[in-house]
């Protein structure tokens, strides 16, 4: 049987973890899927213990070792691999509920030939079962995208999501020398030109550890701050309702002026925002707001 689904995992040195993430995997209801492991130069076991999954036959996988580039460079790399239909991230601390690929499955068949709409995306658990973000979706699935969840819902909560490979192939990040680009540099793309099924279910179970992304995400910021600037940037153009958009905009002029991003303005994307929110700004910068930004803690 052709596989129609490939479950992208990137990892750093996170073999202590992956265990977990690959049983999820097995137990899954529906194995028509391929899980492509791209390990971005982890220097533990995660090789090893990949190589002994692979032996154990029990799904099929797929292991491409690369030097150290970063996590969106490994989300390139995955795309640029994928050799089926569908794709979906499956974070190395995450888990598959055991009927998420066929749930993922039954609802591209039913997009599939809609040109407009880009992919699926469903919720997340934490390890208590309970839904990380709000919940006041309305029950059941729809086509929407990110600016109208957050704007028309009210929408907060991490996500998980599953694309079209040939829609997302046309969004690669670009090749920069900072490790980190957040994903709102390639989702706010996509939202833009496509709508994307709302699945108001849980996917995954997330769990926040400590050498993760999401707990260590100002630090990674400031050390990537080129990066960062293209993810405000591309945000911009969001319309995501007059709090979020001011907020986005005093992110972005800040973010500017203390890293002295180089020709900022004229490839900003969106100047008449900019300027509209630039006393705001203004005032933001005198008095240090948002304080993330101009936090003691520097590169």
């Amino acid at each position: 049987m052709e596989m129609e689904l490939t479950v992208f995992t990137p990892t750093y040195n996170r073999a202590y973890v992956l265990e977990e993430c690959y049983h999820s995997l097995c137990a899954q209801t529906n194995q028509n899927f391929i899980w492509l492991i791209v390990d971005d130069g982890s220097n533990d076991n995660t090789g090893n213990l990949v190589q002994q999954w692979i032996l154990q036959n029990k799904i099929t996988i797929q292991y491409i070792y690369q030097n150290n580039l970063g996590k969106q460079r490994a989300i390139n790399t995955a795309i640029n691999n994928c050799q089926t239909k569908y794709i979906a991230d499956l974070d190395s601390d995450d888990k598959y509920l055991p009927d998420t690929v066929a749930t993922i499955l039954e609802y591209m068949e039913k997009i599939k030939s809609d040109t407009q709409i880009a992919g699926i995306i469903g919720r997340r658990l934490n390890s208590n079962g309970q839904i990380l973000g709000s919940k006041i979706i309305p029950k059941g699935s729809f086509v929407t995208n990110i600016d109208k969840l957050i704007k028309g819902y009210k929408y907060m909560g991490d996500t998980n999501r599953a694309y079209k490979t040939e829609i997302l192939a046309k969004f690669l990040y670009p090749e920069i020398d900072d490790k980190f680009i957040p994903e709102d540099y390639m989702w706010a793309q996509i939202d833009q030109k496509f709508g994307i099924y709302f699945v108001n279910q849980a996917f995954a179970i997330s769990d926040y550890l400590d050498d993760g992304y999401t707990k260590n995400i100002y630090s990674l910021y400031k050390k990537n701050p080129y990066g960062v600037y293209l993810a405000f940037n591309q945000l911009l153009l969001s319309k995501r309702g007059l709090k979020y958009n001011i907020i986005s905009t005093v992110n972005y002029s800040a973010w500017i002026w203390k890293f002295k991003i180089r020709n900022s303005f004229s490839n900003c994307k969106n100047k008449k925002r900019f300027l509209f929110c630039l006393p705001i700004s203004i005032l933001c910068y005198i008095f240090k707001f948002p304080k993330w930004i101009f936090s003691a803690e520097e590169i």
